[in-house]
């Protein structure tokens, strides 16, 4: 990814309606990052537009309905399933469009721009085309290509019909422009004329407060040079109406002033609006569990949840720091993590709910429920076990390429010997061939086959598919080790009977034995009544990032027993999760103890 990355975090504060549909959907639609703006871009409802009622619809309304709420991976599994060759050309256009805001939910906008390219915009229903700019000018920002980001959004534009919608749409063009060099638009004139009258805008707005300069004047210039322009008056009115940053950093005024209690609050930054909100909605459901508990027995500082998909995140840390925030909990989406560590002087410490790879900040500790504390995991128990050599068996999407390589780097860093990888089509249930050639090919130096783990990484559904197949060659010799997404978090004895005796490692709050008392599952059962199981492990992230901030100082020596795992933190302000690890047995996983 370009260097430029860095100054792209600024313009891609848009959070898209689904990408996961905040996506990245990873989402709010308007990019300020100078100025706070309220308006937002709607997120289309969950709706299968135009398309035929079918099993393919169905898998592609599924799919869009798990994007919205922010489960990829769940998401990019039902996608997995469906053959594209049955598709319709709208229907591929869809498919396509859900890959795309998926792996932009995980930062991979290369891929993004892949899928993207394969869609015809003219045949997608209008919502869908609405997401469909959305994502391409989210895709380009990530690239740090802004100027193509704006060209997106200005075909966004002719399609946006609420006021409200457009009015945080130019915001995002003339704040991004705002930012760029005039250089930059010379070196592509292919865009100059489309965006010529933005960018004269654009430079008239970065003199905004400057001693000599009449901005009102330069502006009544520039609407006779530019007549009929998107950008109207209705809209700069608006948009001037909201100071600049430098106006927000100074001190406010006592009739202005945010009141601050003498003791502070603990600030929350929760998506509680748009795609993203169901999953915030269970975060603050574990925090509020939390909060109540500690707060009956001790004084402690109020809660105070900010809406992180309504602004910039930068903007909402910034106020909740005036408003006298002492520790903030958030942002959830990768992108604002990103965002915040890379625009932010971190005066006040963040635990932020997910993990982005390779970012390392002072101030900053990531907690999330990454596959890296699984795939460690799964790796210790089998070892643990006597297994000495690993077949892994994976997905052939991207998701199951990363979690492939996930487990392969755990297993080797602890010794043991990858002897074979394959991956498997989710559409296709009979894998047998594939298995047994998977196992014959493995070579042993010594010429003796050492105790083998098959390493599997499926959701519950694959999973009971390919069971059958799986437990034909399970053995004392060869044993089934299988990545936590087998199991839904609830017992289904029947469901999960085909799962014989495959171990797994999951978080201790889905065992009474090792995570009890008030907070514990059974213990909060009424109150998740109507979660799916993907909100119902988020409600422990919310109970553990409450707890874990008292603890937060002698964390990397002293691990906490929270809800998620026997907690650590790493050198790079990780928080790590130890897990416990369990077996099926008559269909219902019995646990046997932490992985270490």
């Amino acid at each position: 990814m370009p260097r430029r990355l860095g100054l792209c975090w600024i313009f891609a504060m848009v959070l898209l309606a689904s990408c996961s549909s905040e996506p990245v959907k990873d989402t709010a639609q308007g990019e300020t990052p100078y100025q706070r703006r309220q308006a937002q871009v709607a997120k289309p409802a969950v709706k299968s537009y135009g398309l035929k009622d079918d099993k393919g619809s169905r898998r592609l309304l599924n799919a869009e309905t798990l994007v919205q709420s922010g489960d990829s991976q769940a998401a990019q599994a039902e996608l997995d399933l469906i053959n594209q060759a049955e598709l319709s050309p709208e229907q591929r256009g869809k498919f396509n469009l859900l890959g795309a805001q998926i792996v932009l939910s995980m930062g991979d906008a290369e891929q993004a721009l892949q899928q993207l390219r394969q869609i015809r915009p003219a045949l997608l229903a209008q919502p869908d085309k609405i997401t469909y700019y959305q994502s391409l000018a989210f895709a380009h920002s990530l690239m740090g290509d802004a100027l193509l980001a704006v060209s997106a959004r200005l075909k966004l534009d002719n399609l946006l019909q609420k006021p409200e919608q457009r009015q945080a749409n130019i915001s995002a063009i003339i704040d991004m422009l705002s930012m760029l060099p005039e250089a930059t638009l010379i070196g592509q004139p292919e865009l100059a004329g489309e965006l010529k009258g933005w960018m004269a805008l654009a430079k008239i707005l970065k003199q905004r407060n400057q001693a000599g300069v009449d901005i009102n004047e330069r502006i009544q210039q520039w609407r006779f040079d530019y007549p009929g322009h998107a950008a109207n008056a209705e809209f700069l009115q608006a948009y001037l109406a909201v100071p600049v940053a430098a106006d927000q950093s100074e001190e406010a005024s006592p009739e202005t002033a945010t009141p601050v209690s003498e003791a502070g609050l603990l600030a929350v930054l929760l998506p509680a609006s748009g795609p993203y909100a169901p999953a915030g909605k269970a975060i603050r459901q574990g925090l509020e569990a939390a909060y109540r508990l500690a707060a009956s027995t001790t004084a402690r500082l109020p809660l105070k949840f900010y809406d992180s998909a309504q602004d910039d995140i930068v903007s909402v840390y910034q106020q909740a720091v005036a408003e006298g925030a002492k520790q903030v909990i958030g942002p959830l989406v990768k992108e604002q993590i990103q965002a915040l560590a890379a625009s932010a002087d971190l005066s006040v410490p963040v635990l932020a709910l997910n993990h982005v790879e390779n970012l390392s900040q002072t101030h900053l500790y990531q907690f999330g429920l990454s596959p890296l504390d699984e795939t460690e995991a799964l790796a210790t128990k089998a070892q643990r076990d006597g297994r000495r050599s690993a077949l892994v068996l994976v997905p052939n999407t991207s998701q199951g390429q990363r979690i492939g390589n996930y487990l392969m780097s755990s297993w080797q860093s602890k010794g043991g010997t990858v002897a074979g990888i394959q991956n498997y089509d989710p559409k296709q249930h009979d894998i047998g061939a594939m298995l047994n050639q998977l196992i014959a090919s493995s070579a042993y130096p010594s010429g003796q086959t050492p105790p083998r783990a098959i390493l599997l990484s499926a959701n519950d559904d694959a999973a009971r598919e390919l069971a059958p197949q799986l437990k034909y060659h399970q053995t004392d010799d060869i044993a089934v080790y299988a990545m936590p997404t087998i199991y839904a978090g609830r017992p289904s004895p029947v469901q999960d009977a085909e799962l014989g005796s495959f171990s797994f490692c999951d978080m201790p709050w889905l065992f009474e034995d090792y995570y009890a008392g008030a907070l514990s599952q059974s213990a909060l059962r009424e109150s998740l009544r109507g979660l799916s199981d993907a909100q119902t492990r988020l409600v422990a992230l919310g109970i553990d990032a409450y707890n874990l901030l008292e603890h937060l100082p002698e964390l990397a020596s002293t691990p906490y027993a929270g809800a998620t795992g026997r907690l650590g933190l790493n050198g790079e302000n990780r928080i790590t999760r130890q897990l416990v690890c369990a077996q099926f047995k008559g269909g219902v996983p019995v646990a046997s103890g932490f992985a270490e």
